[in-house]
């Protein structure tokens, strides 16, 4: 649109639109998707019935940009409520988690405080064998649950 006050007839912003134009066309033809044929949904487990949970198939990561301790605010909330020990442990005032030993059974992830997603779970890296620990897993449940104490000898 020519602008009435310019002698020219031409204003910087046609001017400019006129000159990107055809710039914006490609890279909008070139970050347009072909349409995708849709993948037909996973198999349901029948009704009343749950899919197979596979135990250790995640690990627990720890987002620094979200998560309180590392933002300063004395947080320890994920290491106060893991299962597993030594899972989730203290470093210099930061949880840190030690993949060879993480489960993957989620509580830390459910009980963090942090209002985005401090602690996220992740597939468990092709190379990092299962963790070895004294937590059972319940074939039912991916959560742990602690074995009882072995029984004390008689006093005698």
């Amino acid at each position: 649109m020519p602008s009435p006050h310019d002698p020219r007839g031409l204003t910087r912003r046609d001017m400019l639109a006129r000159l990107f134009h055809p710039v914006k066309r490609a890279a909008a033809a070139a970050t347009t998707p072909a349409p995708a044929v849709p993948a037909p949904p996973p198999p349901r487990a029948p009704a009343g019935e749950r899919a197979p949970i596979v135990p250790y198939s995640t690990i627990a990561v720890i987002a620094g940009r979200e998560c309180l301790a590392y933002q300063g605010t004395s947080c320890t909330t994920c290491v106060e409520r893991c299962p597993v020990p030594g899972a989730l442990v203290l470093h210099q005032g930061l949880p840190r988690v030690e993949p060879s030993i993480c489960t993957g059974c989620r509580i830390c992830h459910e009980v963090c405080p942090a209002p985005g997603l401090a602690i996220r779970l992740v597939p468990r890296p092709p190379g990092l064998p299962p963790p070895t620990t004294t937590v059972a897993t319940a074939p039912h449940s991916p959560f742990p649950v602690l074995k009882p104490p072995e029984p004390l000898p008689p006093h005698g």
